[in-house]
């Protein structure tokens, strides 16, 4: 049997009015194994929905399709309340949404566990372990105080709190919202920053860089401060906002990320399967000129 090509796709959950997926991103594994399958799934905890992808072998330049089979998908805090969705299956590559609003009284280092359940394949299984939500203790911006040539940036400073001894980790978006009548939709902003901790997101392709990861495994005390900055191409005058999206991930995802920034094989923490389950806290923050 030759290497076949298989697709993941890497999805987190925003918090703004639902649970959606912030970017995908394939990668190609040379795995001799025809009943391969994927699983990525990111759990919002502070939200009443999430998407589960679940991915079989697949060309990356066409859409292959499958006979229909049944697929169940389970996520449950351990020893407690759960929740499940079952759907039909046409296509190689599935979203399952799951109303997870059910999921009760979750606290951080609790155990979360996900299974995956259908009779063309035996159960797919992982657990995670729920985060501290990120405690941001300062924060602040400057308009248009960074030129590079004919660039100007906004730069942003952001001073997080250690919230436990345990390892954590975060992952940092932004938004920006035109405050017009004729405003065109909010859109995620490219991030840009020359503290070597941190990491820049470009798994995939350069249009991915619209978020910062980091662990603080670097921290030299109870807090950290990260600077980053992104373009300002609004003429002067225009009124806007950005909201920045503070989440903590749980350290699978966060070893997930790392590994496909450094293109090794990418972690997985799937039994009877690839890829990953992990879950997160938002925050959000609005900064104003």
């Amino acid at each position: 049997m030759g290497l076949r090509k298989f697709i993941c796709l890497e999805v987190a959950g925003l918090i703004i009015c639902c649970s959606s997926c912030n970017w995908f991103n394939p990668f190609e594994s040379s795995i001799n194994d025809n009943d391969f399958r994927c699983i990525t799934y990111f759990l919002p905890l502070d939200n009443d929905s999430s998407v589960c992808f679940v991915s079989a072998s697949i060309s990356l330049y066409e859409q292959n399709f499958i006979e229909i089979y049944d697929l169940c998908v389970e996520v449950s805090k351990v020893d407690s309340s759960s929740i499940s969705t079952c759907k039909s299956i046409s296509s190689d590559t599935s979203s399952i949404w799951l109303s997870t609003g059910g999921l009760n009284n979750i606290s951080p280092e609790d155990t979360l566990q996900l299974s995956v359940d259908s009779p063309e394949f035996e159960t797919m299984s992982s657990m995670t372990i729920a985060p501290y939500k990120a405690i941001i203790s300062n924060y602040s911006m400057s308009s248009r105080s960074y030129f590079n040539g004919e660039k100007y940036f906004d730069e942003i400073s952001v001073e997080f709190r250690n919230p436990s001894e345990n390892k954590e980790a975060y992952l940092i978006q932004l938004i920006v919202q035109v405050d017009t009548l004729d405003a065109a939709i909010p859109s995620f902003k490219n991030l840009q920053t020359d503290d070597q901790n941190l990491t820049v997101r470009k798994f995939g392709d350069r249009a991915l860089e619209n978020s910062l990861f980091f662990d603080d495994s670097f921290w030299g005390g109870e807090t950290y401060i990260i600077n980053f900055r992104t373009s300002n191409k609004k003429a002067e005058g225009t009124p806007y906002h950005y909201i920045l999206l503070a989440h903590s991930i749980s350290t699978d995802m966060y070893n997930y990320f790392i590994d496909l920034e450094s293109n090794s094989i990418p972690y997985s923490n799937i039994e009877g399967g690839k890829g990953c389950f992990g879950s997160m806290y938002s925050s959000q923050i609005l900064l104003f000129p």
